[in-house]
């Protein structure tokens, strides 16, 4: 079963082709970015439905996420040029077998040059409202997927401002022409106790939106293959792959991922990670979370990443309950 799963799964990574520019994945879920995005053979809480739908059956009976992500990039107090960007993500998510719900907003600002060298200053903001469904096809094997009513705009403007932070707020206030199209992500998870594998296709149905001018930015697909393996109970070790490159406006990306969660105590829950580009620049981006729990069943979790640019940093923070 292992075998007939991961040999399509290879053929798609050998044909690997770049996409146009959209959000990038590791953009929500607080214990995923916690763990550098090493999640989609993890996927075992309400997150999966926008990290791996078919995770939702590894999870338990019934789960919930309260989150918000944001990441940027650039030295915010310099004059704006060509090359800041801020990212930010709302995800709350309620779901157990066989069904999931969720609501999430996410925002990608950036600075880039445009005619003459003029900086220009982009936006991009999407709602998703979500519906998951799973299904069994065999002992281990779960198929799912997120069925998203999209709605989003796209924006750009001469940049205003005289630093990178007023420019990026400017931007983040940028009107938009918005429009709604329906989307849906496919998630696969092979389940052997100790050893998972996912792999999840997001935007099948990939929405395309538009600046009043007519530039547009469309979303194609984007495939990511992931292994978790659980060594002893309450430790986790996890990699994640991207099987095709994706375009994020400040250059082309195929991300890889290593991460691990262990329980400390009955309390505490620490996890950490790295990942970096197999394509283009390496950005290579650390990442460290933990997750504490309030009473039984309902945790806070936080996490905090560094870039090796000095000036890429992210943070997020989650309440999370799991019945």
């Amino acid at each position: 079963m292992l075998t007939r799963l991961i040999l399509p799964i290879l053929a798609c990574l050998a044909v690997a082709a770049p996409a146009s520019a959209q959000h990038a994945f590791e953009l929500v879920g607080v214990r995923a970015l916690g763990m550098g995005g090493a999640f989609v053979g993890v996927a075992d809480d309400a997150s999966a439905v926008y990290w791996n739908p078919a995770g939702l059956l590894t999870g338990p009976a019934i789960g919930a996420t309260i989150g918000w992500d944001r990441f940027q990039l650039g030295n915010q107090q310099a004059q704006p040029g060509p090359g800041p960007k801020s990212q930010s993500g709302l995800l709350n998510s309620l779901g157990g077998w066989p069904l999931g719900l969720s609501y999430g907003r996410y925002q990608t600002s950036s600075l880039r040059s445009g005619p003459d060298g003029v900086t220009l200053s982009d936006t991009l903001v999407t709602r998703e409202f979500s519906v998951t469904v799973l299904q069994s096809l065999v002992q281990g094997l779960v198929i799912g997927s997120t069925l998203k009513y999209v709605r989003g705009g796209f924006a750009t403007a001469n940049t205003a401002g005289s630093t990178v932070e007023d420019a990026l707020a400017a931007a983040n206030d940028l009107e938009l022409d918005s429009n709604g199209t329906f989307d849906f992500d496919l998630g696969v998870m092979a389940d052997m106790q100790k050893l998972r594998v996912g792999l999840v296709l997001k935007n099948m149905n990939p929405p395309t939106f538009a600046d009043p001018s007519g530039f547009a930015i469309s979303f194609d697909r984007h495939a990511r293959l992931g292994v978790a393996v659980l060594p002893t109970p309450g430790l986790t070790l996890a990699m994640d792959v991207d099987l095709d490159t994706v375009d994020l406006r400040d250059g082309l990306r195929r991300n890889f991922a290593l991460g691990t969660e262990s329980r400390v105590g009955s309390r505490l829950l620490a996890r950490g990670g790295v990942r970096w580009s197999l394509t283009g620049a390496r950005r290579l981006v650390a990442a460290a979370g933990a997750s504490v729990a309030i009473r039984r069943g309902l945790w806070v979790d936080g996490y905090f990443s560094h870039g090796a640019d000095e000036t890429a940093r992210g943070f997020g923070v989650a309440f999370r309950a799991a019945y």
